[in-house]
């Protein structure tokens, strides 16, 4: 009755994904173009300001946010590196490619992996709305730290995980970012 459907290529990074369920739903909504980022909302024009709110530098839209823009970049490359994958970041569409082929199989590190991409996606997203509406403002370190922590929590759940994150480091040595004052 309901027909055939093409599976989409993303779909072990949020069906198969061990991360929180409100990762996985902000994770869902960016694989799914969804969230209303101020380019979106400039196209119905609700927004005066199509300025990305980390780096105050480029136009917010899902590629800049994630990972293009260098806020969210460095965030993403440091768990990138944590996790022994030495590669810069790429925007969004590339980003979810590279995890679908390379992060879709069983093993506990395509499993940490797809975690830490759900917690990234959702904390920059946590981030970016913090800065737009309660004015606060957040290093990239602190993000970092508590999506590391986070991780470990939620892994400590599962027996494999378990493994392999004691193979990584909990407080791991985070790059000196320069001081951006605003």
């Amino acid at each position: 009755m309901r027909g055939d459907f093409l599976k989409v290529p993303w779909r072990r990074l949020v069906c198969n994904n061990y991360g929180a369920p409100k990762w996985i739903f902000i994770l869902r909504l960016v694989a799914h173009g969804r969230l209303y980022t101020r380019d979106r909302l400039d196209s119905w024009g609700i927004t005066t300001t199509q300025d990305c709110s980390l780096c105050l530098d480029g136009l917010e839209t899902l590629a800049h946010l994630f990972f293009h823009c260098p806020y969210s970049a460095t965030i993403w490359e440091t768990l990138l590196h944590w996790q022994g994958i030495y590669r810069i970041s790429m925007i969004w569409p590339d980003e979810m490619q590279w995890a679908a082929t390379h992060a879709n199989g069983k093993n506990s590190t395509s499993e940490v992996h797809r975690m830490v991409l759900a917690a990234s996606v959702y904390h920059i997203w946590i981030e970016r709305n913090h800065r737009i509406f309660q004015h606060r403002r957040r290093g990239p370190d602190e993000i970092i730290r508590q999506i590391i922590q986070e991780v470990f929590h939620r892994g400590q759940l599962r027996g494999r995980l378990a493994q392999r994150l004691e193979m990584l480091n909990f407080y791991p040595q985070l790059p000196t970012l320069p001081v951006q004052l605003v």
